[in-house]
């Protein structure tokens, strides 16, 4: 669609060539003295730029839907694999999900985090109505498409499906061993800054 609106944009102000490389002079000679009356280009640019503007408002609903996900990848990357070792009796899984699961998508969220740099992260700033951006914004946007593609089939390839499939709301810590109250804090807190050191 962007394209598309890049097209008509230039078809407002045509030069000469368009009617000297045309097949049919006489059309391409009506359509370039057409796109000199300043009123008719200045209202038609305006119309394409409220078309643009439009289809932005919905590209970056969009994108903000996809902000999530890129920072649950984001956040996965950085989380603290030792946590999800057989031996912590801490945490306990839901039913159906093991620790290697987990650790699977931890190793596959780290090696795509390097994609999430495509991604610029203040997309309204970038996404601008101008139809002298058009192209650079179409670009960008097929761009994002494609990364996500490649992210989301990396994901996939990981065994991550069937780890949505079996998540749950379950409280997935259990603090039903002998602990004080002192010792349960010391164990949270280094739980947060294991998995905030990655």
């Amino acid at each position: 669609m962007m394209i598309d609106i890049k097209t008509r944009a230039d078809n407002i102000d045509l030069c000469i060539g368009h009617v000297t490389q045309s097949q049919t002079r006489g059309k391409a000679f009506l359509q370039y003295m057409k796109s000199k009356v300043t009123q008719v280009t200045d209202s038609r640019r305006a119309d394409l730029e409220e078309e643009l503007a439009a289809l932005l408002k919905s590209t970056l609903e969009g994108l903000g839907e996809l902000d999530c996900f890129l920072d649950a990848v984001e956040n996965l990357s950085v989380t603290s694999l030792p946590l999800f070792m057989e031996e912590n009796q801490v945490l306990h899984l839901p039913g159906g999900i093991s620790p290697v699961t987990v650790q699977v998508v931890i190793i596959a969220a780290r090696k795509i985090c390097p994609h999430l740099l495509e991604f610029k992260r203040v997309a309204d700033a970038f996404f601008c109505p101008k139809l002298q951006n058009v192209e650079v914004l179409a670009y960008q946007l097929d761009k994002y498409i494609r990364t996500t593609e490649n992210i989301c089939e990396k994901l996939e390839k990981s065994s991550f499906c069937d780890f949505c499939l079996k998540m749950n709301d379950d409280t997935l810590v259990d603090l039903d061993v002998d602990l004080s109250e002192d010792d349960t804090e010391r164990c949270f807190i280094t739980l947060i800054s294991s998995m905030n050191s990655g």
